[in-house]
Formats: structure tokens, C-alpha cells, sequence
């Protein structure tokens, strides 16, 4: 049977690696019959030639292989080194600069250069430079990963010839590849006092001495290299890097430009000079570079990743997706990628697939500090509570100054009640980072008066003066201690028709100012005192029962509708987006078990009217919490018949969401509106949104 061109090739590499010379040259050779420009077999035999020390028959199969594919690293190396062995020392440094250009590996095209360097000094009788065939052996380990070799080869040559550079550069190359950072500054410290002329030396110093934090003398050595050779555009990008971690932003783009300008194709120059224009807001600009640098290099994973970040803080979240599952597929175990991927899932709504990616990051990078804590941040929207804490306590046992961390842990603690240790933890942010606006104002929201809650947005405020929220809040809380002056001037304002402002002043209107509280746990406290508790309550709205759970302790009786599969419908803002797809909330299907619960299961128009065709015990509280107009005023024309003057009708959510007036709010008065009675509004929080109300003339 007929080798296809795939499978020949493959034989070829195996018999080639197990050292059958003519098997794998006859598979090479007959690959080359039908295709006489194939890149593979000719590098391939090319390296088979050298290695039998023919490389003036391998010079005419590297040259094919590399106009066949010039983006083949290897290709050009091999040609390279092919001609140093064939004494062709002219040409040899005409295809470096050529690969240079093309944008192969600036510290292996160096070792390669001071290969060339060396053999074209003159060579003394006294033995103080090594052999050409040291120097080849020594490149070709170094060539080919054999770093343990070519250490020991590097060294046995410093030893023996001290003022011959070459041997210094390889060992300086080999000890940074395997991370012995200070041992191979020595080397190349060598390197530069032996050759003060050569830019490359000083380049790789420059590399080094950034590497270990020594950024002004990295600077120095790289604006050597540069004096000593202009048109080093990788001197230009390094000094980039270096410049950027100086903190001289500006500055760095100027040489990553100066890279560029020299060498139009380097794509990690367009990269990272997207990186640096998006650090200083120019977003737009650093689309157009990673953009270009993914032209240059279509494979370019980090480009692509980097890409989808500024995408998203564009807003344009589509696009974010797309490139981060491009950048993705390039690089499968791209830890970063999955979990940026997660934060614009997150933001798209489209929470357990942000989940599946935070975990995907996590197996990629188990110490990986923001994932975990990001994590944290969907397990607490998707009602998985003790997993959401469960997340950002392994966040900060990774990263015990993660400010970030800390923060998202109070949030989780305050939805499960427990609101002492959730100050703890804002307090605790705020200690890692005491302009953290974010931990003060959820401090804010736990707060047990309107003094002290003004008292944290007053914080927050001088942490970030711009924070709308606090702003906005802190101006409903002067109204109600009598002071209504920020109020008016921001109805005077273009704030007048935000949600917030439009909430405060439905509430400002009514005819008594209702109680005010800042968590729903307090909300649910100051209902239950108002209540009758021998009687049970009802839950239109169940989700995972949290809720249910707190009053259950009080009425020991409740009645909980829910689908347990989320949203039925897609939950519209007012501008007609999705502010939330259907099948959000949802538990899984997971029904909870509750001693004194006795839970519907199904769409609202399926049990509401079975249920309700049986006489029903007077409801002491009513919890809304479907959200949905539709849902909502659904439960409450069927729960109609256990309501009396003296039940409590809390709304989830009647206030200050972007539509609230189409909602909940519409549900309510729509109703009172069917049955000819009006409502009495005593509890409100801002801050969660709720409001309950007492029904008149029912």
C-alpha cells in the first residue's frame, strides 16, 4: 500500500531518531519525488547530511526548505550554522540578518554571531582560543536543547581559553534557560568586558540585569547596545521592557515604536506595545496593535488574549469572547485566556459557562490567585454560597494580601447572614489597600443606621470621588435626616432619570417616609417584628432557599413556588437588552428539603391555580421574588386569597434596577389597581432593593 506524503514523512522522523540513516534519507528522498519543495524533507535531510558531515550537501536542502517556509525558526538555524561549517562566513552573516528580520530568536541568532564573531579572529599558536570544532560542537548542543551538555562544554572552554568571548556567551545563554539568573549575570558580565563592542553582549546583559530587578543598570546596557548599533530593534524592544517596568510608560512606547520602525514585522514589539497603550487608556490604539501583531503572527496566542482585554473594556464583550477562544485554541492550557474568558462570560450572564472557565483556569494553574477568587465572585450569583466562600478563602491562603479577595469574601458572607465576620473582612481589604472605594461602600451596606452607612460613603467618596453609587445613596440618606439640599441639586442634574434618582423619588413622595435598613437580613428582622408569626409565610420565588431558610426559623411554616430550573423568560431592561436570560437563578432542579417547607414545583401558570383551588391559611408574609412583571403579577392575583389587612407583601427587587418601573413596581399597582385597594409602603432598603408594603381596603 502507498505512503501518502503525511505518513512517509512520519516514518522518516522515527527512523531518523533511532539512528536507520538510509531508511529514513529513502523516505525523505521519495517524498522529495513528488514534491520536490516539500520543507519538511529537505530540512530534514539537510540535518541528515550534516550530521555525516556533508554540509555542503545539506547548503542547497536548507535553502529550498527555507523559501518553502521562512517561518520555521529551525530552518534558518540550520542553514546558518550550515554555512559556518562550510567556511561561507559571508554569507552566513547576510541570512542572520535576514532571519533577524523575519523575527527569529534574537538570543539564538546571537549565539550564532559570536560563533562567527570568534572564527574570524585570528587563531595564535598558543592555544588562546579552542578549536572550530569546540566552537561547533558547542553551538549545536546549544542548538539542538542539549543545555547539559552544553553547559558542561561551555564551561570546560571558559576554563580552559578565559579571554575567547564565545565560550561565555553559550554559558551565559544556557544558565538563563535554566533559570540560574544571578550565575549567568556573571557570564555575561564576561562576555561585555571581553567584547566592549559587541551590542549583542551588552543587549543580553541589559536582559539580565532587568530579570534580577536592577532596572537603571539594565537601562544603561541596553542604551549601550543601541549606541554601539542603532538598528537593533530588539536593544529598542528591550529597553521597552525595561523603561515600562521603570514605570516611564510613555517613554517605553517610544522605543517599543523605534523597534517597529526598524523591523516593520516584530510582532512582539506590536504586542507589547498594545499592552503599553492600553495601560495608559489609549484603547483603540492598542486594538490596532495587537491587531497587527496577530497579522504578523496569526498563532499569536498572547496577542489574541491580550486582544480580547481591551475588547472587553471596550464594552464590545462579543468580540472579547471570540478572541479569547481563539487565543484559546492556539494554546489550550492558556490559563490566563480561560479565565479572562470567564470574566466576560461573567459580564455576558452567561454564569455557569464563566464558572467552567475559572475551573478550567485553575486546573492549568492551581496557585492562580484571581481565578479562585474570581470564582468565588459566580458561585456567589449562581446561590452556591458556601463554595463562593469555600473560592476566596483559597484565594487569600494563596494571596493573604489580596485585598480583592478579602472583599469578595465579605460579599459571599453578607448573603449568608453572617454580617459580623463580612465586616471583618471589608475591614481587612480596606487595611491591604486604604483607598479601596468598593469595601467601603459594601460597608456601607451593612451598616446599622443611616449615620453610620453616610459614615462609609463618606470614605468611599474620598477614595474614589467619582463612585455614582455612593454619590447618588449618600444624598437619600441626607434626605431623610431632613436635608434634601444634594437631592434637589442632583434632580437638577443629568442624574435626574437615573434608576436611583427615580427610585428616591417615588419613595420621597410617598405620604410617610418609610423605615430604612441596608441589608435583607435586618429587612427580614424589622418584617418579622411586625408581624403575625402563628401564621405561615409564602415565597413566590424560592431560588436556593436562602431566604426561605432565614424566615423559617421565625413562622415555622412556609409554602415555597419555584420551577428550581431559573428564569422562565429573558428579564428585559427598559432600553429592550437582557439584563438576564432566561434559565438565570436556576438550582439546578435541586428542590430543597426544610422542615416546616412544603414546596410547588412547577411554572407559576401550571400550580398556582391547582394549588390555590384549595382553601389556604392566611399568609402572615408574602416574599416576591420572581422578579419578572409577568411572574409577579401572576402570584399575586392567585395568592389574593390569603392575603388580609394585616399580611406583609415583601418585592425582592421593586426599586432601583434600571426597569424597576416594569417589573415588580407595575405588578403591584396593576394589581391594586384590578382589585380597587392601595398599599402602605413600610420598609424600604436601598441598598437590596427591597420594599414591603401593608395592602388597604383588601
Amino acid at each position: 500500500m502507498e505512503l501518502t506524503v503525511d505518513q512517509a514523512l512520519q516514518q522518516g522522523v522515527t527512523a531518523h531518531k533511532e539512528g536507520k540513516l538510509q531508511d529514513a534519507e529513502r523516505h525523505y528522498r521519495a517524498i522529495l519525488q513528488s514534491e520536490p519543495t516539500h520543507p519538511d524533507a529537505n530540512h530534514n535531510l539537510g540535518v541528515l547530511a550534516v550530521s555525516v558531515n556533508k554540509a555542503d550537501a545539506a547548503l542547497p536542502l536548507f535553502k529550498t526548505a527555507l523559501e518553502a517556509n521562512p517561518k520555521i525558526e529551525q530552518f534558518w538555524l540550520s542553514y546558518i550554522d550550515a554555512l559556518i561549517k562550510e567556511k561561507q562566513f559571508d554569507n552566513a552573516k547576510e541570512v542572520l540578518e535576514q532571519a533577524r528580520k523575519q523575527g527569529v530568536a534574537g538570543e539564538k541568532l546571537n549565539v550564532l554571531e559570536a560563533q562567527l564573531a570568534s572564527l574570524n579572529e585570528p587563531q595564535n599558536v598558543g592555544s588562546v582560543s579552542p578549536s572550530q570544532e569546540q566552537v561547533s560542537s558547542l553551538l549545536e548542543h546549544y542548538q539542538n536543547g542539549r543545555y547539559d551538555e552544553a553547559e558542561k562544554l561551555a564551561i570546560t572552554i571558559t576554563q580552559k581559553f578565559p579571554k575567547h568571548q564565545f565560550g561565555w556567551k553559550v554559558l551565559g545563554a544556557v544558565l538563563k534557560h535554566a533559570g540560574r539568573i544571578p550565575e549567568s549575570l556573571v557570564a555575561k558580565e564576561k562576555a561585555v568586558e571581553l567584547a566592549p563592542q559587541d551590542a549583542e553582549a551588552h543587549s543580553n546583559l541589559g536582559n539580565t540585569l532587568m530579570g534580577l530587578g536592577r532596572l537603571d543598570e539594565a537601562e544603561a546596557s541596553l542604551r549601550q547596545a543601541i549606541a554601539l548599533k542603532p538598528d537593533y530593534a530588539e536593544a529598542h524592544y528591550n529597553l521597552g521592557n525595561t523603561l515600562k517596568e521603570l514605570g516611564r510608560v510613555e517613554e517605553a512606547a517610544t522605543s517599543y515604536r523605534e523597534a517597529i520602525a526598524l523591523k516593520p514585522d516584530y510582532a512582539e514589539a506590536h504586542s507589547t506595545l498594545g499592552n503599553t497603550l492600553k495601560e495608559l487608556g489609549r484603547l483603540e490604539e492598542a486594538e490596532a496593535s495587537y491587531t497587527q501583531a496577530i497579522a504578523l503572527k496569526p498563532d499569536y496566542a498572547v496577542a489574541h488574549s491580550n486582544l480580547g482585554a481591551t475588547l472587553h473594556e471596550l464594552g464590545r464583550l462579543d468580540e472579547a469572547e471570540a478572541s479569547y477562544t481563539q487565543a484559546i485554541a492556539f494554546k489550550p492550557d492558556y490559563a490566563e485566556a480561560h479565565s479572562n474568558l470567564g470574566v466576560t462570560l461573567k459580564e455576558l450572564g452567561r454564569l455557569e459557562e464563566a464558572e467552567a472557565s475559572y475551573t478550567q483556569a485553575i486546573a492549568f494553574k492551581p496557585d492562580y490567585t484571581e481565578a479562585h477568587s474570581n470564582l468565588g465572585v459566580t458561585l456567589q450569583e449562581l446561590g452556591r454560597l458556601d463554595e463562593a466562600e469555600a473560592s476566596c478563602r483559597q484565594a487569600i491562603t494563596l494571596k493573604p494580601d489580596y485585598a480583592g479577595a478579602h472583599n469578595n469574601l465579605g460579599n459571599t458572607l453578607v448573603d449568608l447572614g453572617r454580617l459580623d465576620e463580612a465586616e471583618a473582612s471589608y475591614t481587612q481589604a480596606i487595611a491591604l489597600k486604604p483607598d479601596y472605594a468598593d469595601a467601603f461602600w459594601n460597608l456601607s451596606g451593612i451598616a446599622k443606621s443611616i449615620q453610620g452607612a453616610e459614615h462609609w460613603m463618606d470614605k468611599c467618596l474620598i477614595a474614589d470621588s467619582n463612585y455614582q453609587k455612593a454619590r447618588l445613596t449618600r444624598a437619600s440618606l441626607r434626605f431623610y435626616q431632613g436635608d434634601r439640599t444634594d437631592f434637589d441639586n442632583l434632580m437638577l442634574s443629568e442624574f435626574k432619570q437615573h434608576s436611583y434618582m427615580r427610585s428616591f423619588s417615588w419613595v420621597f413622595g410617598l405620604p410617610n417616609l418609610p423605615e430604612l435598613h441596608f441589608n435583607r437580613w435586618c429587612f427580614f428582622d424589622a418584617i418579622v417584628k411586625k408581624s403575625i408569626t402563628s401564621k405561615p409565610f409564602y415565597e413566590f420565588g424560592v431560588w436556593r432557599a436562602s431566604a426561605f431558610n432565614y424566615l423559617i426559623k421565625v413562622f415555622k411554616k412556609g409554602y415555597g413556588f419555584d420551577t428550581f430550573t431559573g428564569l422562565p423568560e429573558d428579564w428585559h431592561s427598559e432600553d429592550g437588552s437582557v439584563a438576564q436570560k432566561a434559565g438565570t437563578y436556576t438550582s439546578d432542579g435541586n428542590v430543597p428539603n426544610i422542615k416546616g417547607g412544603e414546596f410547588i414545583v412547577g411554572k407559576f401558570e401550571d400550580t398556582l391555580p391547582v394549588f390555590f383551588s384549595e382553601s389556604r391559611p392566611m399568609a402572615s408574609v408574602i416574599n416576591f421574588d420572581a422578579d419578572l412583571y409577568s411572574s409577579t403579577i401572576y402570584a399575586l392575583n392567585f395568592s389574593k386569597s390569603v392575603m388580609d389587612k394585616d399580611t406583609i407583601l415583601i418585592f425582592d427587587e421593586l426599586i432601583m434596577n434600571q426597569s424597576w418601573e416594569q417589573d415588580e413596581f407595575k405588578a403591584l399597582n396593576e394589581f391594586c389597581f384590578i382589585n380597587h385597594c392601595s398599599y402602605e409602603v413600610i420598609a424600604i432598603s436601598f441598598f437590596t432593593k427591597q420594599v414591603a408594603v401593608k395592602l388597604i381596603g383588601i
